[in-house]
């Protein structure tokens, strides 16, 4: 009992360090367009940009679902231990009230190492898949067996339910810091899209005198935020990339260091299926 304790505690970890860095990192939602992105960026020689003014964002209106891709490159320490590596969080959301979260990368065995101590080091799992269904939330840690885990405990599905799209764009948007200079139209996987750069300075002071609270308190513990590429599309007005890096500590996760983010949507009002595992017929409740 005491060790399945320890893994729902470390599976809880690695799922609020995602969540905090996916929803700090901003990540891109869409609306009204109903084709299929990948958005694989391709390398591009970004001008020196000036503050630059607000980007027109098509606001969250008739959001169906979307699946969507994040990569996160981190660097620094965790509990003090020094990380380095990459974690990948793919999220797709459906129009029944669903959504699945799942959570992969060589990074997941050292937060688990770090977090859980070397006893669960020995059950490092493979993926963390998140749930968020209609009769509540479930963690799922993939290891020797899978392990689904129901939380009982209000504050365990926090950090998830701020990865709503509704959360994540409201952080987007921000009139405080959606601003930016247009760098040109482009093609990105056969889209027309407006590609923009954030500038990264004015980003942070904006952030950091913001009056959202949670984006000031983003903005509050980062050291440095890199200039950021946005793509828009062209019709649609709906962000499908993002980029950027940033440097900074979040105490919460005891996490301090740099890391960058890539992020692409794959599909929009596709309505993917989500179905709950059979580990989770009888889950641990806790």
């Amino acid at each position: 009992m005491k060790t399945t304790k320890t893994i729902l505690s470390v599976a809880v970890a690695i799922v609020a360090i995602c969540s905090a860095l996916f929803l700090a990192l901003g990540v891109a939602s869409p609306a009204l367009s109903t084709a299929p992105f990948a958005a694989q960026v391709a390398p591009t020689v970004t001008p020196m940009p000036s503050a630059g003014g607000a980007i027109p964002i098509k606001p969250l209106t008739d959001l169906t679902s979307l699946e969507a891709t994040v990569k996160l490159d981190v660097n620094g320490l965790i509990n003090g231990k020094r990380a380095q590596g990459q974690l990948t969080m793919l999220l797709a959301t459906n129009n029944q009230g669903k959504s699945k979260a799942t959570i992969s990368g060589p990074l997941l065995g050292d937060i688990v190492a770090q977090v859980g101590g070397a006893a669960v080091a020995l059950f490092t799992p493979s993926a963390v898949d998140v749930y968020k269904v209609p009769q509540g939330t479930y963690i799922v840690v993939d290891g020797l067996f899978p392990i689904c885990v129901k939380p009982k405990a209000a504050d365990a599905t926090k950090s998830f339910d701020d990865l709503s799209p509704q959360g994540l764009l409201t952080l987007l948007t921000d009139s405080d810091v959606a601003r930016g200079t247009l760098v040109g139209d482009e093609s990105l996987n056969g889209v027309a899209v407006k590609h923009y750069v954030i500038d990264g300075p004015t980003f942070l002071t904006a952030a950091q005198n913001s009056s959202n609270p949670k984006l000031r308190e983003f903005g509050e513990a980062l050291w440095v935020a890199q200039d950021a590429d946005l793509y828009v599309d062209a019709t649609g007005g709906i962000p499908v990339a993002f980029r950027g890096g940033y440097s900074g500590a979040y105490a919460p996760l005891k996490f301090e260091g740099q890391f960058g983010v890539q992020t692409e949507l794959t599909g929009v009002n596709t309505n993917p299926r989500i179905d709950l595992p059979a580990s989770c017929n009888n889950p641990i409740s806790r």
